[in-house]
């Protein structure tokens, strides 16, 4: 794949990408789209998050939603903000950060929104229901925002685990 985009002349490759990547409306990317939006082929994007190889080149808000994350296989979520254009948010803290992703006037997420936010299939978000402090009720998921933030604090890698 690599290949066929390195035959795409850059200009073409540039007109590709987003113009915005809007962390109020979709506030986690997935490694493909960082990758779209800024024209850095993954490898950089997974060293970049890895702690990056300059200073001042690591990702700080970074997220490993694997279902497994002691394993090997990552399954990675960038906030958007990070990307963000003009102006670009500070973030201070790791709550400060979670914040923009989880609106604090929220007590609850259902199902479908938390599949949506986390960008996870339902059969994801089922295997990891118990460290969300998930519930069923109703005969639907609905997931309150302290276990969500608690998923957070930690699988966040932080500038990979410096900060």
């Amino acid at each position: 794949m690599g290949e066929r985009l390195q035959s795409i002349p850059a200009t073409v490759q540039a007109d590709a990408r987003p113009a915005v990547l809007n962390p109020r409306r979709t506030p986690l990317a997935k490694v493909d789209t960082v990758s779209l939006f800024t024209g850095q082929p993954v490898a950089t994007i997974y060293a970049r998050a890895d702690g990056g190889s300059a200073p001042g080149d690591a990702l700080q808000w970074v997220f490993n939603l694997a279902v497994k994350p002691g394993n090997k296989i990552r399954n990675l979520r960038f906030w958007a903000g990070e990307f963000a254009q003009n102006p670009r948010p500070q973030v201070e803290s790791l709550d400060e950060g979670i914040n923009l992703i989880l609106p604090a006037s929220r007590r609850e997420f259902p199902a479908g929104e938390v599949c949506r936010l986390l960008q996870v299939r339902p059969i994801t978000l089922s295997k990891l229901r118990g460290e969300l402090n998930g519930a069923v009720r109703g005969g639907g998921g609905f997931y309150p925002r302290a276990g969500l933030v608690n998923f957070f604090r930690a699988r966040w890698l932080g500038a990979a685990g410096d900060a």
